[in-house]
């Protein structure tokens, strides 16, 4: 269970190598899964869509191990994530992540996507209002190309927050 502080990052360009380290620290070399996501989100009424109000997303991680909530939405892209439209799972939004499987065996990096490992930087669109998010993939079991379900309480899964450095 990860009980620390996020890593702070001052450029996404050394993520790869904060994030070999902090592994390393962990003693911990199987496939991780990585999953950005917004440090703050918007909370706006379905029905009206008028803004009411903001959820500190990076917060919620730091108390849960994610950042999905109950007002999280499901993807159901067709085939790429389970279909809970089609398939109801009994999965609650927070029970669930959309991230990517990551090989560190392999420098750099390799993602697992659309079915074969590759070469590719996560970090690439980021910018200072995102962070990361580093879960070991064995406690979550995956159930399409990108959606992945929590095995137990997600902050059991989670080894490693990143976040851009200042942010307040």
């Amino acid at each position: 269970m990860w009980a620390g502080m996020p890593i702070e990052i001052e450029d996404w360009g050394d993520f790869e190598a904060m994030l070999r380290a902090e592994l390393a620290r962990l003693n911990f070399s199987d496939c991780v899964l990585v999953r950005n996501f917004d440090l703050e989100t918007a909370t706006v009424d379905k029905d009206t869509m008028v803004q009411s109000g903001s959820v500190d997303r990076l917060d919620l991680v730091l108390r849960t191990g994610t950042d999905r909530d109950e007002t999280s939405d499901f993807w159901n892209a067709p085939g790429f994530d389970h279909d809970h439209d089609l398939n109801p799972a009994e999965k609650a939004p927070q029970d669930i992540i959309y991230a990517y499987p990551v090989d560190l065996r392999h420098t750099p990096y390799q993602v697992h996507v659309d079915g074969a490992w590759e070469v590719l930087d996560l970090t690439e669109q980021l910018e200072d209002v995102c962070g990361i998010l580093i879960y070991d993939a064995s406690k979550l079991t995956r159930t399409s190309n990108n959606e992945h379900w929590f095995n137990g309480d997600p902050r059991d899964a989670l080894l490693a927050v990143f976040k851009p450095l200042p942010y307040e």
